[in-house]
């Protein structure tokens, strides 16, 4: 599926801070529709990693998918 456009929303936290840590990412069209989520256990990581992993997956994912 090719996109022009979209949103990429992204969270990621850690459980401590160092911790337990994952991240999450949906990805959204122009017309607000969900055309890709997902999540991932990172290992131990402060918030700020997580965080910074979630914008990075979300950005290469939103790349894979053809947006711009």
């Amino acid at each position: 599926m090719k996109i022009v456009k979209a949103a990429v929303y992204i969270d990621g936290a850690a459980r401590g801070n160092p911790g337990p840590a994952g991240l999450g990412v949906v990805i959204k069209d122009e017309s607000k529709r969900t055309i890709k989520e997902f999540y991932k256990y990172i290992g131990v990581a402060t918030n700020n990693i997580a965080e910074y992993n979630g914008l990075v997956y979300g950005l290469q994912e939103a790349h894979m998918l053809g947006a711009q």
